[in-house]
């Protein structure tokens, strides 16, 4: 009878059990058990497990909602060698330097006649920002579009996010390591953002939002109206949170907005006429 070749067995991540017990009822051995003891890493009680009373199955993996916390022997050492060049690559990178912001004249070239959403790339591009983050909305998609043509060729990133709560996170990322960053949005994603912008506003980390504002309340239309200015000027997420708001004064050439320093803050804001 030939020798049946022993299963590997599972590897348990501690620090990545979120203690659920669904490894615990998928285990027909009784090798795992309820922990006790607070990982300091997770600050959860991660499952005790013995190899010694597992078969190798396997159930514990399937059954685990953590990509790493139950992996097999393979992923283990994947994992292993992983963090190892992560940790190589950390020791050879250059130590971090301030990059100095440079102005650069503007050629001479002739009017152009563009979409609004296209003009706030066109701006942001020529003002020097090189990372763009969104998720696409009605009717602000097209100033998105053009970044995400624009960008790579001059050497940008552009990263479209899984949804307006990841765009505003990436954006504060973006801002702590030093770098400007914008988005485009309207006024159901511009919602979404708030609690990121609350933070980004505590944390005084810069960013620009473009905020084409559709008609409300709620979800509204693509109909064009002017009520998020009471969003972006009294009221930026939670708390006593102030930043710049601009808005054109009107749609035809020529005819700048009025800057108004609104009360004892340090918010300029431009009013319609």
């Amino acid at each position: 009878m030939a020798e049946v070749e022993a299963r590997a067995k599972p590897v348990l991540n501690p620090e990545y059990c979120k203690a659920c017990g669904r490894c615990i009822e998928a285990c027909a051995r009784d090798a795992l058990v309820t922990g006790t003891e607070v990982n300091q890493k997770s600050g959860l009680a991660p499952v005790l497990f013995d190899p010694a009373l597992c078969n190798g199955c396997g159930l514990c993996v399937e059954a685990c909602p953590e990509p790493f916390g139950f992996v097999t022997t393979d992923e283990a050492t994947w994992l292993a060698d992983a963090a190892e060049r992560r940790k190589a690559g950390r020791d050879r990178a250059p130590a971090p330097a301030d990059v100095p912001a440079e102005a650069l004249p503007l050629a001479s070239g002739v009017p152009l006649v563009v979409k609004g959403a296209h003009a706030g790339a066109i701006g942001a591009l020529l003002a020097g920002c090189r990372h763009f983050f969104g998720y696409p909305i009605t009717p602000s998609t097209e100033g998105a579009e053009l970044m995400a043509k624009l960008l790579p060729k001059h050497g940008g990133t552009f990263l479209q996010a899984a949804s307006e709560v990841a765009t505003v996170n990436m954006m504060f990322g973006c801002a702590a390591g030093g770098k400007p960053a914008m988005t485009f949005t309207s006024s159901p994603g511009f919602s979404l953002m708030l609690e990121g912008i609350s933070y980004m506003i505590g944390a005084q980390l810069p960013g620009v939002f473009v905020n084409v504002m559709r008609a409300g309340p709620g979800l509204g239309n693509v109909g064009p109206a002017q009520a998020d200015l009471k969003l972006a000027c009294r009221g930026l997420g939670h708390g006593d949170t102030h930043a710049i708001a601009l808005a054109p004064a009107t749609d035809q050439p020529g005819r700048p907005g009025r800057a108004i320093r609104s009360g004892s803050t340090t918010r300029p804001v431009i009013w319609p006429r």
